[in-house]
């Protein structure tokens, strides 16, 4: 089983993007940071890289990135109260993200999304 996740996104403009991940108080992870990426860690073994898209189409062997407004992927994030979903949803909305559905209130699971400035979704829950 894996032991780390690298997250590899691309972004448009990576000084508003890195500003954006800065804004939901994630750690900034210098040590695998430099001109080509910006990481945060989301925890101890899960990294988000943010990639200029010039360089993250170096790295997907040919293939094309994915046009504006399309999604081949929705990443979750699994959170310990509904509090902490409230938080990160409401600051990601604050930083300039979009909050793309009502956040779902059910017995099992709390949960809410969102898009990043380059339109990544992000599902955030708690069971």
């Amino acid at each position: 089983m894996p032991k780390q996740l690298l997250i590899n996104l691309p972004v448009a403009n990576p000084d508003a993007s890195k500003a954006f991940y800065a804004s939901l108080a994630l750690p900034l992870n210098e040590k695998l940071s430099d001109e080509k990426a910006t990481c945060f860690n989301l925890d101890e073994n899960i990294i988000v890289a943010l990639l200029p898209a010039s360089h993250f189409k170096e790295t997907i062997y040919g293939n094309e990135v994915a046009a504006p407004n399309t999604s081949e992927m929705q990443l979750a994030i699994g959170l310990d109260s509904k509090q902490a979903v409230n938080d990160l949803l409401d600051k990601a909305v604050a930083a300039g993200g979009h909050e793309v559905q009502e956040r779902v209130d059910l017995p099992e699971i709390y949960a809410g999304t969102f898009q990043d400035l380059d339109g990544h979704l992000w599902n955030v829950f708690c069971m």
